[in-house]
């Protein structure tokens, strides 16, 4: 944000970070409308990049009205929007850019009281339309080694039992094995399926908290069911049941191997 020049020969300058923000048609009407409350006549320009042409108008309505017009083919799939509200006095300011990731938010003002209360409004309101402060990138990190791990110990576990023997000397040490290795065998199986369901809700719960733009339509917020979609929601039934069967597989060929 380019810092006005303020007559009264002092700034505050605030810039906060916000991702998984979910913002529908209503939200960004409600933002905006908050973001240039306290600023006299305020110079309003609202813009989104399309490819290689930048579109601005002073509203909302009107650049959805343009960017339609002009290239249809994006539909509701912004990738980005940008206000910038200034006073004409250039001593106050706040400017919003949205994207597929976070949500910027820069205020200045010579009033120092403003300048954090803005703000400070600003935050509650992307805080109850799903805004955290930190990367969920971090997040996916931890998920992706625990997905390595488990991967890591499959190869072990796999290339530790293979020492070039027959089939029929693999299945005469299996059932001359102690009541141990059957639960050993039983307690793996329901330890990967677990780490799978783990990884798969992971994955979920990253999919329903996305961050999200929709400037021609609101989101839903009843439920988290109804912020899949229908491939998600089908998924999150047959993906439980696939993996249980799994485990109810193995878990009664051991059963039959073993005997009673």
């Amino acid at each position: 944000m380019t810092t006005p020049a303020s007559p009264s020969g002092q700034q505050t300058n605030l810039r906060r970070v916000f991702y998984q923000c979910q913002l529908g048609k209503s939200d960004l009407d409600s933002l905006f409308s908050m973001a240039c409350e306290g600023i006299p006549l305020p110079q309003v320009k609202i813009s989104t990049t399309a490819g290689e042409t930048l579109f601005w108008k002073s509203s909302l309505e009107e650049l959805i009205e343009s960017v339609s017009r002009d290239v249809p083919e994006i539909h509701e799939d912004w990738a980005n929007l940008t206000l910038q509200a200034d006073a004409a006095s250039q001593e106050r300011g706040v400017q919003i850019g949205i994207d597929k990731e976070r949500t910027e938010v820069s205020v200045s003002g010579s009033d120092t009281t403003w300048a954090y209360g803005q703000m400070a409004r600003i935050e509650k309101f992307l805080v109850s339309r799903g805004a955290v402060f930190s990367s969920p990138r971090y997040e996916n990190a931890v998920t992706f080694g625990f997905l390595i791990f488990l991967v890591a110990l499959g190869a072990f576990l796999l290339i530790h039992g293979v020492h070039g023997d027959t089939a029929a000397e693999c299945v005469k040490r299996a059932k001359n094995a102690s009541t141990n290795d059957v639960a050993f065998s039983v307690s793996m199986v329901a330890a990967f399926s677990f780490g799978f369901l783990f990884l798969f809700f992971q994955f979920l719960k990253r999919r329903i908290s996305r961050a999200r733009l929709k400037v021609g339509a609101d989101i839903s917020r009843d439920s988290w069911w109804s912020r899949l979609s229908n491939g998600e929601r089908i998924s999150v039934v047959v993906v439980p049941l696939t993996a249980i069967a799994a485990l109810s597989a193995v878990i009664t060929a051991v059963h039959n191997a073993w005997g009673k």
